[in-house]
């Protein structure tokens, strides 16, 4: 089981998604964006790490999904290989036009715009410890695969760009009911709330991450491989005291293993 983990000029978190990666069981190797992507063939599945890639010139992941290796990636994701896009990740992956899955451009992951009671509080860059709901059902999603529907994780959020936007007519009504919407900002008891601090980003309907129609291609705004292990975890959750014990990142990991392995 091969993961190649794509790296970017700017991409800065390639070192903690690998080591998630082997620490479920699966061998990964970090594939710079100027290797031959025909190479990529060679790999069972992908992840496209957080960071900055071309220091978000024109706009977050524009320019990164202008690489070949993008090309390629998109003709290994018609193979049904699983490929996971977290933060700036996420962001190529929508300006690549691998999400939502349409066939072109439709949506974009704009400025933050933090809202409360109808005032605009914030804007730009924000970092916290953020609740997601998966909203999809179990095995909708190669990062999901495991999770129940409903379940809850906390784990952190660091971008300036997360605002999920499209001026396309009825998109947000079609990605809801081909169950597309992965996870859902919320509040610590699984309450969508559509404004700022549960709503981190503005995103419509709190939307913090989406799949493909065929469900293999997943980009997600929080950074699962930061809350990987318990010892990342903030002060106040108790699992820290465990150090041995699993962060609720894994799952993510995890699920992308059980997706290869029941698609093998």
């Amino acid at each position: 089981m091969k993961i190649a983990v794509m790296q970017f000029p700017g991409t800065n978190c390639e070192h903690e998604t690998l080591v998630a990666v082997k620490a479920v069981g699966m061998d990964g190797e970090i594939f710079r964006w100027n290797r031959s992507e025909g190479e990529l063939s060679g790999f069972d599945g992908f992840f496209i790490p957080g960071g900055f890639s071309y220091q978000d010139r024109i706009r977050a992941g524009v320019i990164a999904s202008k690489e070949p290796v993008m090309q390629a990636l998109l003709e290994e994701a018609a193979k049904g290989k699983p490929i996971v896009g977290i933060c700036n990740g996420f962001q190529i992956l929508v300006e690549s036009g691998l999400l939502p899955g349409t066939g072109k451009i439709d949506m974009a992951l704009a400025q933050n715009v933090m809202v409360s009671k109808g005032k605009i509080v914030r804007r730009g860059y924000y970092c916290d410890w953020v609740n997601l709901r998966h909203d999809a059902p179990s095995k909708r999603c190669s990062g999901s695969f495991i999770m129940e529907q409903g379940s809850l994780l906390k784990i952190p959020i660091a971008h300036g760009e997360g605002n999920l936007v499209t001026t396309t007519p009825k998109l947000i009504e079609r990605l809801n009911e081909q169950e597309q919407v992965v996870f859902r900002y919320c509040d610590r008891n699984g309450r969508v709330i559509n404004e700022f601090p549960v709503n981190v980003n503005g995103s419509t309907q709190s939307i913090a991450a989406i799949c493909n129609p065929e469900g293999n291609v997943l980009g997600m705004m929080p950074h699962p491989e930061r809350s990987f292990f318990a010892w990342q975890l903030p002060s106040f959750d108790p699992r820290k005291q465990r150090p041995d014990a699993a962060g609720p990142g894994r799952r993510i990991f995890e699920s992308v293993k059980r997706y290869i392995e029941v698609s093998a």
